[in-house]
């Protein structure tokens, strides 16, 4: 058993008023681990840094994925909650996660998840390095977020959307409320440095309606340039003014 093992939602909920004060309410704050296999020896240093409320990268060669802990839960000693894509389609955007159904079965896309069955053969690391960009929140909080959230999402978070509201979205936007993706925006450079036109046309055909067109040129390449550094930064300025 986790001996950061997450209170009850009550507890956790009767804790969240009180002052915050301590350096306790905080940790891990700003720390990023090195990568970790799944692995017998290797997996118990690993839980031995883990707190409630870290948010997780696993690294799945061509993308990362992310996902909140959130401790001992119902069903799980390790509990990650995470935002996926349960209409599993590409074009839709992936969750980029071979964990995409979890334990809710009302089409929620924010799922619970076992730690160990979400890390599955892939490097993990704790990331929590967003927080010197924004805030997080206390360790408490973090967790009734996920938690209400895998109950019932809102925020922009109720549908998956690969450019806009991802997995890592998603895992900044509950501990530090601000989403943003670094990984949209290193694709959206790539896209422009590279000259990528069939791909922003005929892969992510999301590129194409929020306006990119042509060649990545000119205007059109500044736009691209203003998608990366601005889409998936808030989620409440995923409207990009032209």
């Amino acid at each position: 058993m986790d001996s950061a093992a997450s209170p009850s939602l009550e507890a956790v909920s009767s804790s969240a008023v009180t002052e915050r004060t301590s350096e306790d309410d905080y940790p891990n704050k700003g720390y990023k681990s090195d990568w970790f296999r799944n692995a017998p020896i290797l997996r118990e240093e690993f839980l031995k840094k883990l707190h409630i409320g870290d948010l997780l990268e696993f690294d799945r060669l061509t993308y990362k994925h992310w996902a909140v802990y959130v401790g001992c839960g119902k069903n799980y000693d390790y509990e990650v909650v995470h935002f996926c894509n349960v209409k599993s389609s590409f074009f839709s955007g992936s969750s980029a996660s071979k964990y995409t159904e979890g334990e809710n079965t009302n089409g929620n896309p924010v799922q619970n998840g076992d730690l160990y069955e979400v890390w599955s053969d892939d490097l993990c690391r704790i990331n929590n390095s967003f927080d010197g960009k924004s805030a997080p929140f206390p360790w408490y909080e973090i967790y009734n977020r996920a938690i209400l959230f895998s109950v019932a999402p809102g925020e922009g978070f109720e549908e998956y959307n690969l450019l806009q509201t991802n997995c890592e979205h998603f895992a900044h936007w509950i501990r530090n409320h601000y989403a943003e993706s670094n990984q949209v925006k290193e694709f959206l450079l790539s896209v422009y440095e590279k000259g990528l036109y069939t791909v922003s046309e005929l892969i992510f055909p999301a590129l194409h309606n929020m306006g990119i067109g042509g060649p990545i040129t000119g205007p059109t390449g500044q736009k691209v340039l203003k998608l990366a550094s601005k889409v998936g930064s808030s989620v409440a300025a995923r409207s990009i003014d032209n």
